[in-house]
């Protein structure tokens, strides 16, 4: 095995002989095999060890086998325990954002070049697997993937029986991780019950799927070849807002295939993207950060605003500088006003603030009143362009919608003789 694994390293990584590696090691014995490889092929091998005491004296046990084995090869070990009560049903991914966001802080503050992991071809079959369960596209039938990032995982082409095998033969310690037995877990229920069962059907099951996977791997890459091109054609970006011909996408052939292609990165689910190419304008979907809007004959996507509702200030007569710079003075229709108001209509402290939904005022220039949002969609605001809008108040009465229109119960009359000057820098 340690012949193949240097083949395989000098052939996809043959930077690592002069980077200065970070190895995640658990103490169990795939990571315990990879850093035991890895210290012949580089001088320069860390090892990141996480300690997340939620399995007692085991956890414990797995710290010390690490750091005996760092002491015994004179690795630099690093070691983090994590006192977090994370909640039961996302311990696993939970762990997971904790453990690889350290390890970027590592990198970060110690110049490690790439972090290895040691998934390896059993933990490949089992993700296809569970993807597939879970409903996937072409990406989830590849697997897992060999790089993201700074992250190598040069272990997916050696399966676990040669991964153990190889410990034996060497001597290498490890531990066992008593809860990879529990029928808790997706995972375990198809490492378990189902491959077996699927090397009954064939012995050559876990060869054979390892192989669909590299096909459709290669298959993927094309796909997304494809995609980058269709995006160069169809993704146009002005400014932070990207538009998109809706009679462009509509005419993609296969359609529902390229929707969840070009859509799906974003975090949208390829049905809600096919139900908003019908709907009216304005009308919206969001994902984790993005939103996709419709437009006029086009869609808007970019990345959410969160509008926090706390984001109120008090406005009083000396003026604010942030988060925008209004500056008053009581001079009858000064020169430089931005807006000039009727101070007597004016009560302090004003208040500057985001819109909220049901928020209403009285244009200059019309009669009644109008919804701010109806504002909005005559003027063609985007969501972007919205969520950035202040609004200036008088109590809970909006007197200028900033920069743009005041309300006329507040603009002077031929009677009014205190007037309020309001310069927007």
């Amino acid at each position: 095995m340690k012949s193949r694994f240097q083949t395989h390293l000098h052939s996809r990584f043959p930077e690592l002989s002069s980077q200065r590696v970070l190895v995640a090691v658990s103490g169990g014995v795939d990571s315990m095999v990879l850093v035991d490889l890895l210290r012949e092929f580089s001088n320069a091998v860390a090892v990141a060890h996480c300690n997340f005491q939620l399995r007692g004296q085991d956890s414990a046990q797995d710290e010390q086998l690490v750091e005996s084995y760092c002491k015994r090869h004179q690795l630099t070990c690093h070691i983090k325990r994590f006192d977090t009560k994370l909640p039961k049903q996302s311990t696993q991914m939970a762990a997971r954002t904790l453990r690889y966001n350290w390890f970027e802080e590592l990198c970060l503050s110690n110049n490690y070049n790439v972090i290895l992991t040691a998934h390896h071809a059993d933990d490949n079959i089992e993700t296809l697997l569970m993807n597939i369960v879970r409903g996937t596209g072409i990406e989830g039938l590849a697997g897992i993937p060999e790089q993201n990032g700074r992250i190598l995982r040069p272990l997916l082409p050696f399966y676990k029986s040669e991964i153990i095998a190889y410990a034996q033969a060497h001597h290498i310690p490890w531990r066992e991780d008593r809860s990879n037995q529990s029928g808790e877990y997706q995972r375990n229920a198809i490492r378990h019950h189902v491959i077996p069962e699927l090397v009954k059907l064939n012995p050559k099951a876990l060869e054979n799927t390892t192989k669909t996977i590299d096909f459709t791997k290669e298959a993927a890459k094309v796909i997304q070849q494809q995609n980058e091109q269709l995006k160069k054609q169809l993704f146009l970006k002005e400014k932070e807002t990207i538009r998109i011909s809706i009679s462009s996408v509509k005419a993609l052939q296969p359609f529902s295939f390229w929707i969840h292609q070009l859509f799906t990165p974003y975090g949208f689910d390829h049905r809600e993207v096919i139900k908003l190419l019908s709907a009216q304008k304005g009308k919206c979907i969001h994902s984790t950060d993005h939103t996709l809007e419709v437009g006029r004959n086009e869609l808007l996507l970019y990345k959410s605003i969160e509008q926090k509702k706390e984001m109120e200030f008090e406005v009083y007569e000396y003026g604010i500088h942030e988060p925008i710079e209004l500056l008053f003075s009581r001079d009858q229709q000064h020169e430089q006003s931005s807006l000039t108001l009727d101070a007597t209509a004016i009560s302090f402290p004003m208040k500057l603030r985001k819109w909220n939904r049901g928020d209403h005022f009285c244009p200059t220039g019309m009669s009644g009143s109008k919804k701010v949002s109806k504002y909005f969609k005559d003027e063609k605001y985007t969501a972007t362009e919205k969520a950035a809008q202040w609004l200036l108040c008088s109590g809970n009465d909006i007197v200028w919608i900033v920069g743009k229109r005041a309300d006329r119960r507040f603009v002077p009359t031929e009677t009014t003789i205190d007037f309020l000057n309001i310069n927007l820098k």
